[in-house]
């Protein structure tokens, strides 16, 4: 008889436990618009370092939140991007952001740059953010290492939010 006691009483302290753990996932959450699988930090963000693993959040009071999956050295694991702050924010492929760095090959190679033949074309999409930081601009580059449909859900999720902003703002 206490050996069934005692199962029971595992079984309420394990289904409690779960029932928790979906309440604080729920809360946590709670008003997400759109939350990405986890994309890596290039480069670009002053309190990330190079390959943070990052789920990006996009969130309806219009912020992007950006929480590290890692804790490494940083006491920072969130941060928050207020959407109407953003300057920039579109998809490139590697060899786009090759082609913008047509000034480093030139330096390099000099007049030669031009008949020297580029690389093949690299399909490896990145996410740019660029925002406005405390009056600082803040350019921010992140990959993708799964599916490159999710950056462009990201894009469209953030272009909806600026359009329902600018329609609120003229009705009133």
């Amino acid at each position: 008889m206490d050996l069934l006691f005692y199962i029971a009483l595992l079984i309420l302290i394990i289904v409690g436990y779960i029932y928790k753990q979906k309440q604080n996932k729920t809360n946590k959450n709670q008003g997400v618009i759109y939350e990405s699988p986890s994309i890596v930090h290039i480069a670009g963000h002053p309190d990330l370092q190079p390959n943070d693993l990052i789920k990006l959040q996009i969130k309806n009071n219009n912020t992007i939140n950006l929480h590290k999956v890692f804790k490494k050295q940083s006491n920072i694991t969130d941060i928050e991007i207020p959407i109407d702050q953003l300057t920039r924010y579109e998809i490139k492929t590697e060899s786009q952001i090759q082609k913008d760095v047509t000034l480093t090959r030139l330096l390099a190679l000099g007049v030669l740059a031009f008949g020297v033949k580029k690389k093949t074309e690299i399909n490896n999409t990145y996410l740019v953010l660029s925002y406005i930081q405390n009056g600082v601009q803040v350019d921010c580059l992140f990959k993708n290492w799964t599916n490159n449909q999710q950056l462009g859900d990201i894009i469209s999720t953030i272009n909806r939010l600026k359009i329902e902003k600018n329609k609120l703002a003229e009705q009133v």
